[in-house]
C-alpha cells in the first residue's frame, strides 16, 4: 500500500508527539537538580541556604515515615503523578484524524470531515432536514444521532447500516464501528 516514508508521514499526522510533555518534565528535573546543586555549593562554602540546608532536608526525608497520614498523603500524590507520567509516556497520543486506505496515496482526513460526510449521507437517505443528523467520530466508533420530525418513523438499525456503509466506503484505518440513536420528540416539546 504505502512505502516506508509515507507510512511514517501518516503516523506523524495521526499521532500527537509527546514533545511538550517531555520538555516540561526535563525542565522541572533540570530545575530541581540545579537547586540541589546550589544548596550543596552553599553548604560547602558554609553560606546560608536558599531554602533548606542539605542536612536538614535529609533529616526531614528520614522522618517522613514517622509523619503518618501526612507522609502517606504526600507519597500517594507523588505516586499518582509518577503513574500519570508513565501512562503518558507509554500510551500513544492520538489526533482526531483517520487514514483513508483506499488507493495508492497517503490520505489523512480529520474526524470532523468524516462526520460531516456521514451526516450528509444519512440525512439524504432518510430525507430529514439539515441539522436533524448529528455525527460524532471517535478513534474506533461513530455515534449517529437522528432527530426525526414528529410522526416520522426511523429505524435505528437502518441508520446504523447507512452509516456503516458510508464509513466502510472510506476504508478508514483503524476501522470505525457505527452506533445509531433516534431521539424522539416528547410531549412537552423536548427530545427524549
Amino acid at each position: 500500500m504505502l512505502n516506508g516514508i509515507l507510512t511514517r508521514v501518516v503516523r506523524r499526522e495521526t499521532h500527537s508527539p509527546r514533545t511538550a510533555l517531555a520538555v516540561g518534565a526535563l525542565v522541572l528535573t533540570a530545575a530541581a537538580a540545579t537547586y540541589v546543586g546550589i544548596e550543596l555549593v552553599l553548604h560547602l562554602t558554609r553560606s546560608q541556604p536558599l531554602l533548606v540546608a542539605p542536612g536538614d532536608a535529609a533529616k526531614w526525608l528520614g522522618d517522613v515515615p514517622a509523619l503518618g497520614s501526612a507522609g502517606a498523603a504526600g507519597a500517594l500524590v507523588i505516586g499518582v503523578l509518577g503513574l500519570v507520567l508513565v501512562g503518558l509516556a507509554i500510551a500513544p497520543g492520538r489526533r482526531s484524524k483517520h487514514q483513508l486506505t483506499d488507493g495508492p496515496y497517503a490520505v489523512v482526513a480529520d474526524n470532523g470531515v468524516i462526520a460531516s460526510a456521514v451526516a450528509e449521507r444519512v440525512r439524504r437517505e432518510l430525507d430529514v432536514s439539515r441539522g436533524a443528523v448529528v455525527v460524532g467520530i471517535g478513534h474506533r466508533s461513530a455515534d449517529v444521532t437522528v432527530r426525526p420530525e414528529p410522526g416520522q418513523q426511523i429505524d435505528a438499525g437502518y441508520v446504523r447500516e447507512i452509516a456503516a456503509a458510508e464509513l466502510s466506503s472510506y476504508g478508514l484505518s483503524p476501522t470505525v464501528r457505527a452506533r445509531a440513536r433516534i431521539q424522539r420528540p416528547t410531549s412537552n416539546g423536548g427530545q427524549e
